[in-house]
């Protein structure tokens, strides 16, 4: 075999080997050198110009398969980047959310235990504990709302009703009601949650909870099984609130059961 056939096989098969590292690179580049220093010394030696043309070709497309290997590195590289970044990114939100949530779940129970000791039984003789307060309405009430949004139903229903119980006429009295009935819905106690969305509809009838009880009411009659008066609260909802946020996912409801629903007017 030719000496040029020879280091041609060498270089060939460093190629083929699979998938191009910083180090094959640098090992193609070496052997390009090689290569070009034996074109010298066959020149020299007098080789015929069939083995300095092989040589030569075989550098050109090495050289080829440098520069496309090259290419091939900074775009995967660049792609690599990107990625760790939305990574890096991601991880970041997420250990941010995770801080929150636990400083609201501290909050939380730090306030429940407040609100415990602040409506159990005492001893009507028993003298005053100093520095005792009853929890204001508001904390109570963002208690209960978070222990439900974290989907703690059962605190939320213990909180929403101490706060019933304890404020019984204000202006969130009429939400608290609702969100007793958002935790019996969310435990598919469904029978449940359309008697706290009828209080909502019954006393207050021009809450800014009417809509969203009025279409939940429907939906829990439709998870019922009683198709009829679900299907007519969510038309009503339409009828009523024809702009609101709850008439299209009441539209949206209809639709997905097969009802036609037209908007009025």
């Amino acid at each position: 075999m030719h000496r040029a056939s020879r280091l041609a096989a060498v270089l060939v098969s460093a190629t083929l080997a699979g998938c191009v590292s910083s180090t094959d690179i640098d090992s193609l580049r070496a052997q390009i050198v090689e290569l070009q220093r034996q074109i010298q010394v066959l020149q020299a030696q007098g080789s015929s110009k069939q083995e300095v043309a092989e040589l030569q070709s075989t550098i050109q497309q090495q050289t080829d398969r440098l520069l496309k290997a090259e290419a091939d590195m900074r775009l995967d590289l660049g792609e690599l980047s990107g990625q760790l970044g939305q990574l890096q990114g991601q991880l970041e939100d997420t250990n941010y959310r995770l801080s929150q949530l636990s400083q609201q779940i501290a909050a939380a129970s730090q306030d429940l235990k407040v609100v415990r000791s602040a409506t159990a039984p005492t001893d009507p003789a028993a003298p005053p504990t100093p520095g005792a307060a009853t929890t204001d309405p508001e904390t109570l009430y963002q208690t209960a709302y978070s222990d439900y949004l974290r989907g703690a139903y059962d605190l939320a229903l213990l909180g929403f009703r101490q706060y019933l119980d304890a404020y019984p006429e204000t202006d969130l009295t009429d939400n608290a009601v609702y969100w007793i009935g958002e935790c019996y819905y969310r435990q598919q106690r469904y029978s449940g949650a359309i008697a706290e969305y009828d209080r909502v509809l019954e006393r207050w009838p021009r809450s800014d909870k009417t809509a969203s009880a009025l279409l939940k009411k429907g939906y829990a009659q439709i998870e019922l099984g009683d198709r009829a008066s679900g299907t007519a609260q969510l038309e009503r909802v339409i009828r009523t609130f024809p702009n609101s946020d709850e008439a299209n996912l009441a539209r949206q409801r209809l639709q997905n059961l097969g009802v036609d629903s037209r908007r009025p007017g």
